[in-house]
């Protein structure tokens, strides 16, 4: 998982395949409401949607502890499930079902819905319990919602598939992106590079709301997991000179870890793959309360490193935070300076990276846009955006949560390109394909030491990265076409996956070209 944001309304979706929830829509029936299917996890779901239109809240919350599993209501409360849907019946008005997902069986169910008060739409996915009795196999083991785009505005923002000359192609990206930003779905920066010429470099939206402040193509924005590109980097120039090995393990770099069972077992390959075994710190319930603590990497070790592994190293893919944090411990232990200084000496100057750091959340930072989020209790996106200051951490990682312009993130790119921060051979290795992102909405994409690759038309592969999450109000991407053909950076101040969304879709473009 990204470093989001998530509450416990949405963990329960994780344990889902992302790939459900990107299936072609098909219209709703004259934008009328729909018939539920007469499956089981049908009328239970129809039951629900009656309880939170219609009901009480004493009679929703007899209906959550007498259908939610367990297990659900051990990961969150009767209370909070009730606090969550009363909200939500406030926010909306009700809710209508506009369409039925044809992936949906007798126990999985998807939903397109739409809200009575307005005009906000959201998607809910539904499957019930298996195993047990009767009675526990009609219960939900999985209940979640997100919000997504009107789909009557979706089909009518179909992408050009018609190969066209520049100034067409540049005009079709730039009225996606001014549409989005008219819709409020989109704030911060779309850059696009051809080659070695910027053909286009347009702002929108604010980076500060309450005196309106517009962004500008130099504004900087929160990069999230974007950083573990530069952390990468770091760990291979310091290969490169011969201080350490891939293969190393993580006892052999770092003796002072302070679990050393798993340190014997963990590489800095596994790190930079996530294939350590390694899971977050997001969730720990000590960190947000005593941010300020959470300064140098070592200072998160308490968070997870007395954790059991969540497999054996190596064994598959798991996006882990906490190893990169590890990485960023190596970086200091192997260099001798802190982290942070090293990645400015042997990224950012060498790369020309000007607008480019991780702050301190009490910095006056000139031209540093404010994150607007949809929090946790707003899935259909029916509250005004609030800002994200109250859920940053102290201060960016080696995982994630520094900051820099779009130009400054072209900079790094054409750095890496021209071999000023690896070797040609180096590069190749960091950047290049190695385990399979398990979970990942793009198809055939995979990890390799700090950045991800995908093919996309005509045998055009990217690499790069992006980072923010949902109810964040953070996301950004980079990515590189590998031929040297087009550089896409999609910096943005609004939740995930706003900019990361538009980046893959000017890509997608931008290959059939």
């Amino acid at each position: 998982m990204r470093a989001t944001l998530l509450s416990l309304f949405f963990i329960n979706a994780l344990a889902l395949p992302l790939s459900t929830f990107a299936q072609q829509r098909q219209p709703e029936q004259n934008g009328r409401a729909v018939e539920l299917p007469a499956s089981p996890v049908g009328r239970v779901v129809g039951a629900l949607l009656k309880t939170l239109n219609d009901a009480d809240a004493s009679a929703q919350l007899d209906f959550i502890r007498a259908n939610f599993s367990e297990r659900m209501l051990e990961e969150t409360p009767p209370d909070a499930w009730l606090t969550f849907f009363r909200k939500l019946r406030q926010q909306s008005g009700g809710i209508d079902v506009m369409l039925v997902s044809p992936d949906s069986n007798e126990r999985f169910l998807v939903l397109d819905v739409r809200s009575r008060r307005g005009n906000h739409w959201a998607r809910m996915f539904f499957s019930l319990a298996r195993g047990g009795d009767a009675a526990t196999a009609q219960k939900f083991s999985n209940v979640g919602i997100f919000g997504i785009r009107d789909p009557q505005l979706e089909r009518a923002d179909a992408w050009s598939q018609s190969k066209m000359p520049e100034a067409d192609t540049l005009k079709e990206i730039k009225r996606h992106a001014e549409r989005l930003a008219a819709e409020d779905r989109f704030s911060g920066v779309v850059l696009v590079a051809r080659g070695e010429r910027v053909v286009l470099q347009e702002a929108y939206g604010m980076a500060e709301k309450s005196f309106g402040v517009p962004n500008r193509v130099d504004t900087k924005f929160n990069l999230g997991s974007m950083n573990k590109m530069f952390t990468s980097v770091a760990i291979a120039q310091l290969v490169e000179r011969g201080k350490l090995s891939f293969q190393d393990t993580l006892a052999k770099v770092l003796p002072e870890y302070p679990n050393r069972q798993a340190a014997e077992k963990i590489t800095v390959h596994h790190l930079l793959t996530h294939t350590s075994g390694l899971g977050d710190f997001f969730d720990n319930p000590q960190f947000r309360p005593h941010r300020e603590r959470y300064v140098k990497p070592a200072d998160y070790f308490p968070l997870f490193a007395a954790e059991t592994l969540r497999f054996e190293p190596g064994a598959r893919f798991g996006y882990s935070n906490a190893g990169f944090v590890v990485l960023g411990a190596i970086v200091e232990r192997v260099s001798g300076q802190s982290y942070f200084d090293y990645v400015r000496e042997h990224i950012y100057r060498p790369a020309g990276m000007t607008d480019s750091d991780s702050y301190e959340l009490t910095e006056v930072v000139p031209n540093l846009a404010v994150g607007y989020a949809r929090f946790q209790d707003d899935p259909m996106g029916i509250d005004p955006r609030r800002s994200n200051v109250a859920f940053l951490p102290w201060r960016g990682s080696p995982a994630g949560g520094g900051y820099a312009s779009a130009p400054d993130l072209l900079k790094f790119a054409r750095a890496l390109g021209a071999h000023k921060l690896l070797s040609a051979q180096m590069t190749e290795l960091v950047t290049g394909a190695k385990v399979s992102m398990t979970g990942s909405p793009r198809a055939g994409a995979k990890y390799g030491y700090g950045f991800a690759s995908e093919m996309l038309a005509n045998a055009k592969e990217i690499r790069g990265h992006s980072g923010g999450g949902a109810n964040s109000g953070v996301n950004s991407s980079l990515l590189m076409f590998w031929d040297g053909s087009y550089t896409v950076v999609v910096t943005g101040n609004y939740d995930a996956p706003a900019a990361e969304n538009l980046a893959h879709k000017i890509c997608d473009f931008l290959a059939r070209q």
